[in-house]
C-alpha cells in the first residue's frame, strides 16, 4: 500500500463523518462536550449587586474622591496613578458587563445562569441607586398601618442596639485618622 491510497481513504472517511455528522466532523470530540459549570445564580446576584454597587459609587463620587486623596500624605504622582487605576476598573468593568450580557445571550446551562444573576444583581444595584428619594417615600406611605410600624420598629431596635449612631451620616476615614 503505498501513501496515495492512505490519504485517499482518510479523505473519503472524513468526507463520510462529515455527511453524517457535520458538528463531529468540524469539531471533534468537542461537539459532544456538555456544558459542566455549576449553576449558582443567587450568588451570581450577589457578586454582580455587590460589584455594580462599588462601581457605581466609584464613578460617582469622583470629586469625593480626588479631595480625599489630596489630604492624605501622597505625592502627586501616585494620586494620579490611583485615579488612573480607578478608571482602568471602571472601564473593565463595563468591558466586563458587556460580556456578561453577551454570555447571557448566547450561552447555555450554568454559564448562561450564572451570567444572568449576575446581570439581575447589576440592574438591583442600578435600581436601589438612582431611585429617587420621593418613591421610597411614597412607598411607605403606601404601606398599611402594621407595615410602617414594623419598619419603624425594625429602625428604633436598631437605634438601641447602636445608640448614638446615625446611619445616615456614616464617613469612611483613612487609618490615620483623617
Amino acid at each position: 500500500m503505498g501513501f496515495a491510497s492512505d490519504t485517499k481513504g482518510y479523505s473519503d472517511f472524513r468526507r463520510r463523518v462529515k455527511r453524517v455528522d457535520p458538528a463531529f466532523h468540524r469539531w471533534g470530540e468537542g461537539a459532544r462536550l456538555k456544558d459542566a459549570t455549576a449553576s449558582r445564580p443567587t450568588a451570581s446576584a450577589l457578586a454582580g449587586f455587590a460589584w455594580a454597587y462599588v462601581v457605581i459609587s466609584v464613578g460617582s463620587n469622583r470629586q469625593l474622591l480626588e479631595a480625599s486623596l489630596r489630604e492624605g500624605n501622597l505625592s502627586p504622582l501616585a494620586q494620579e496613578r490611583i485615579m488612573m487605576a480607578l478608571v482602568a476598573l471602571l472601564m473593565a468593568s463595563v468591558i466586563l458587563f458587556a460580556i456578561h450580557a453577551v454570555r447571557y445571550w448566547l450561552g447555555s446551562g450554568g454559564k448562561k445562569r450564572n451570567s444572568g444573576g449576575l446581570l439581575v444583581g447589576a440592574m438591583g444595584a442600578l435600581v436601589l441607586v438612582y431611585t429617587p428619594t420621593s418613591v421610597w417615600q411614597t412607598g411607605f406611605g403606601m404601606m398599611d398601618d402594621n407595615s410602617q410600624s414594623m419598619f419603624l420598629t425594625a429602625q428604633a431596635t436598631l437605634s438601641d442596639a447602636l445608640p448614638g449612631v446615625d446611619l445616615g451620616s456614616v464617613s469612611f476615614v483613612s487609618s490615620s485618622g483623617r
